[in-house]
């Protein structure tokens, strides 16, 4: 069994790289309630000892600030849009290796996957976070909603 960080220190892990990589700033949230429409999810798997999964849930204007600020492009552009999903993607990917990072108990090193994004309703995202043993809700500033949740990864 591996030693995952606690859902207190996923959240530390999350707001950090949200400020240092995309100037995003946020704080801790009783729960995950968006307003907005559609969700961004992006799931990463990743192994160190045991296979889990990394699931980043965005309202998708977050994903679009995420896009403006890695790229340096201004948020209400047609690019920042276009590029949002990709944006999700890649920050979770560091994400995923700031984790990774902070496993301990694998015998061997550590892999992570390659980003899956995808659009989801609220109620679809409800489920996979369903199975998460790890979870920190958060909410920026500006009041946009994210949650980061690692739950055990499902084989087929």
């Amino acid at each position: 069994m591996i030693d995952v960080p606690d859902n207190r220190r996923l959240g530390m892990l999350a707001n950090a790289l949200l400020a240092d990589a995309a100037f995003v700033f946020a704080e801790p949230s009783a729960a995950f309630a968006p307003k907005a429409k559609p969700l961004f999810a992006a799931r990463v798997t990743l192994s160190c000892g045991e296979s889990l999964e990394l699931l980043v849930v965005v309202e998708a204007e977050l994903a679009k600030s995420l896009a403006a600020n890695l790229l340096g492009i201004e948020e209400d552009s047609d690019e920042a849009q276009a590029s949002s999903g990709e944006a999700l993607g890649e920050w979770a990917n560091i994400l995923a290796g700031s984790l990774a990072a902070e496993c301990k108990g694998g015998q061997s090193p550590p892999t992570i996957g390659i980003p899956v994004v995808s659009s989801e309703t609220l109620a679809k995202a409800a489920v996979l976070l369903g199975k998460a043993t790890r979870r920190a809700n958060l909410v920026t500033e500006t009041g946009q909603q994210l949650v980061v949740a690692v739950r055990p990864l499902e084989t087929a």
